[in-house]
């Protein structure tokens, strides 16, 4: 059995046809592909912001890590100068606390020099007292009367 052979003209208008099928759905995808680029811009413009804003902050962290990084080498740095502080006032309270012990052994002697210290204060306030006194009689002495009138005896007495 012999297929049968169909008739060009009817291949020619079944060909035409879906030729102009096909030039429809080519213009349907053409208007799908314009609807959809302002969208596509849409997008890419997103993209590019965001791509951006990705770049911003890989930034902005490696600042923050290098900030970190100074700050974690600032207070190892304090740690290690409080420790030594540390260290020092240890010291510090042990040399105190033996100079403590010496001077409560001394403690009489320092209550000794200090009573002494008041009685000659007490001794030498006394004495300036008398020294103002006799400053102020041989002043009023010198202010006489009798003392000008015999100053010329004293001047022949010196020579």
């Amino acid at each position: 059995m012999k297929p049968e052979i169909p008739d060009p003209s009817e291949l020619v208008s079944r060909l035409r046809h879906q030729l102009i099928l096909a030039q429809v759905r080519i213009m349907e995808l053409e208007d799908e592909r314009d609807s959809l680029m302002p969208r596509l811009a849409g997008l890419e413009q997103l993209l590019r912001t965001a791509q951006s804003l990705a770049d911003q902050k890989l930034d902005e962290t490696s600042h923050l890590e290098r900030v970190l990084a100074g700050w974690q080498d600032q207070f190892e740095q304090l740690r290690t100068l409080q420790q030594h502080t540390q260290q020092e006032l240890a010291s510090a309270r042990t040399a105190l606390d033996a100079v403590r012990q010496e001077s409560a052994g001394r403690g009489d002697v320092i209550a000794r020099l200090a009573t002494a210290m008041a009685a000659l204060q007490a001794e030498s306030t006394k004495r300036l007292g008398q020294i103002g006194q006799l400053a102020a009689e041989l002043r009023a002495l010198q202010s006489s009367r009798s003392w000008r009138w015999t100053a010329w005896l004293r001047a022949l007495a010196g020579r």
